[in-house]
């Protein structure tokens, strides 16, 4: 399942010490009414909660992380989900003795934030429920 898309703007930003990043992401694609599209940031975080989907029991585990941590990826597209923008993002993050820790973001504390979306032009794919999976994926 493919389907093709253009580029529709970019837009580049920050976020300010103590947002949230997902819902500040959330709020950005719903007040510029964008529905499909990427996500991309660098910056550091004081606190984070990022999750692991167990494929046996078909549910994320997730863990809180309450320390500065530096950004070292962070990744995600935007698609519609019940009705509205949803972005899906993947966060790798580096504590102070420089190991890694990285999966499903759910929220984020920001220290510094900056981004960029990549908006696209076409119709965007809407998540539903997949039974192999249990998870809410792209639909045709």
């Amino acid at each position: 399942m493919i389907k093709d898309f253009k580029i529709k703007r970019i837009l580049q930003g920050r976020l300010f010490k103590g947002d949230e990043i997902v819902a500040s992401i959330t709020k950005i694609a719903r007040d510029k009414g964008i529905t499909a599209g990427v996500v991309n940031g660098i910056g550091a975080v004081e606190r984070a909660k990022i999750g692991y989907y167990d494929q046996r029991n078909r549910k994320y585990m997730s863990q809180e992380f309450s320390e500065p941590m530096e950004i070292l990826s962070l990744k995600g597209n935007i698609s519609i989900k019940d009705n509205e923008p949803f972005p899906h993002i993947h966060v790798v993050l580096s504590r102070e003795d420089y190991s890694s820790i990285g999966g499903h973001l759910f929220e984020a504390q920001v220290f510094a934030f900056e981004f960029e979306i990549i908006e696209f032009e076409g119709t965007a794919y809407e998540r539903g429920f997949d039974e192999d999976t249990g998870l809410f994926l792209w639909k045709g």
